[in-house]
């Protein structure tokens, strides 16, 4: 079993015994549906995700893709853009490789828009390679075996690293989050199913070009989404940070030392 950040994209491979598992997360397939109601006019990315994903998978040969949740963007109700575009989509996608989907939140009606031969697992996640990886999308608790596992890989977060200088200028990067758990601070009733110092935590950036994310080394942790940063369980000053390139930035909480820093210097 190994699991490993393929390099310059926000998509992971994961190599069982017999097989290759593509996984990526956050797509929000229809937000130019939401902007476009905000006056920003933009063609539908459908398409070029699309392009993306194919590319990825001509690349890594993989036997399932496995989306890690919110595939969709618009909640509660679907927009036209979606009932149009998206059974294509997972129809083109379908005839090179077996689907899965981890329901985020805003996936609702998710199951009217895929083939049949698509599999909607549950929200609470699913477990890999006779237990050892666990996936899910974040906005819930983990079910229990994904607490028993060597590594939980998770998404809803879309963590993103943001530097400044003195005069203002921003840059940002995608980010890949690597985590441990403070077992007492979940629930009573999952801390039992936890195994030695329970599972490392992986979270996934956004496969979105256009989501958005969640600067990581700011002051912020109330942005922060999902049961297990909301609770604090998440150790998140000690995460080690990743860019898409594979540099690692080191730990969080020496990070945002110099998060505002002159870039330029």
């Amino acid at each position: 079993m190994n699991i490993s950040l393929i390099p310059d994209s926000p998509a992971l491979l994961i190599e069982l015994e017999s097989q290759r598992i593509l996984s990526l997360a956050d797509l929000h397939l229809g937000i130019t549906a939401e902007l476009a109601e905000k006056g920003i006019e933009l063609p539908s990315q459908i398409p070029k995700v699309k392009k993306r994903i194919l590319k990825l998978i001509r690349a890594e040969n993989p036997d399932r893709l496995i989306f890690l949740g919110d595939v969709k963007h618009n909640v509660p109700i679907t927009s036209w853009q979606e009932w149009r575009d998206l059974p294509s989509f997972f129809s083109e996608l379908s005839d090179h490789v077996q689907i899965g989907i981890l329901p985020g939140n805003h996936d609702g009606d998710i199951e009217g828009l895929v083939p049949p031969e698509i599999i909607i697992h549950e929200a609470k996640g699913i477990t890999l390679g006779g237990g050892e990886i666990g996936l899910m999308h974040g906005h819930t608790w983990p079910g229990p075996d994904l607490l028993k596992a060597k590594t939980l890989v998770t998404a809803h977060n879309h963590p993103i690293v943001e530097f400044r200088d003195g005069l203002g200028s921003r840059i940002t990067e995608l980010a890949w989050l690597k985590c441990r758990i403070e077992l007492g601070k979940l629930p009573k009733k999952l801390q039992g199913e936890i195994k030695g110092a329970g599972p490392e935590i992986l979270v996934t950036p956004a496969f979105s070009e256009l989501i958005g994310g969640v600067a990581v080394n700011r002051e912020m942790p109330e942005e922060l989404l999902g049961p297990m940063f909301k609770s604090r369980a998440i150790l998140l000053d000690e995460s080690e940070v990743y860019l898409l390139d594979g540099t690692f930035l080191g730990k969080l909480k020496n990070l945002k030392k110099f998060a505002f820093q002159s870039f330029g210097k």
